[in-house]
């Protein structure tokens, strides 16, 4: 997957979960449980993961000949 597209996948995600957060956070006057609080830092973990190794290596193999 082109890393730009799951970038920008994973930022439209994070602004719904963070939406979604607001909503219940308003709805039950209680805070998120670490239960949800874990899971989600897992998950933008993973996916920054995901783009940090998606790049494009641009490291050239140099031939002793060359040098």
């Amino acid at each position: 997957m082109n890393p730009y597209a799951m970038e920008r996948i994973a930022r439209q995600r994070t602004a719904e979960v963070r939406a979604e957060a607001a909503r219940s956070l308003t709805a039950s006057r209680r805070g998120p449980s670490v239960r949800d609080l874990t899971g989600w830092a897992l998950i933008q973990i993973g996916l920054a993961l995901g783009t940090s190794s998606a790049r494009p290596q641009h490291t050239a193999a140099i031939s002793p000949d060359l040098r």
